[in-house]
């Protein structure tokens, strides 16, 4: 289940942003809220990456986090015609050409999985 290692990179980069914001004097109290990029192909299963996050930040500033996601569409160099832009999904483990149908491919986009930024409230009281 590559969607547990996801989880843990995820909360691990958040947890460290915690840390610096506690470096900086801040009281951090709760993370509400990720924005997330990920890629198509990456082939993510997004209820299983928020079940397993919620099993390992139980008890963390990061517990009841709202995932907010972005889908990025496979974006595709064609080797064989030159066709440059969006990829037509083939089944479940490849895309082709919608031009000339090809699978020879080079893949530009839709591998990503981007932590674009969190929401961390902070102790007003400061």
């Amino acid at each position: 289940m590559h969607e547990l290692s996801y989880a843990t990179s995820i909360l691990n980069a958040l947890m460290e942003a915690v840390e610096n914001q506690k470096e900086l004097g801040k009281n951090p109290l709760k993370v509400s809220e990720i924005n997330l990029e990920v890629g198509e192909l990456t082939l993510i299963q997004m209820e299983q990456l928020k079940f397993a996050f919620e099993v390992i930040a139980e008890n963390t500033i990061c517990e009841g986090m709202k995932f907010n996601v972005e889908y990025i569409k496979p974006h595709i160099l064609c080797k064989d015609c030159g066709y440059e832009g969006d990829a037509m999904p083939k089944d479940e483990i490849g895309v082709y050409c919608p031009k000339c149908n090809s699978m020879h491919l080079k893949i530009k986009g839709g591998k990503e999985f981007n932590i674009k930024n969190a929401i961390i409230e902070f102790d007003d009281e400061e």
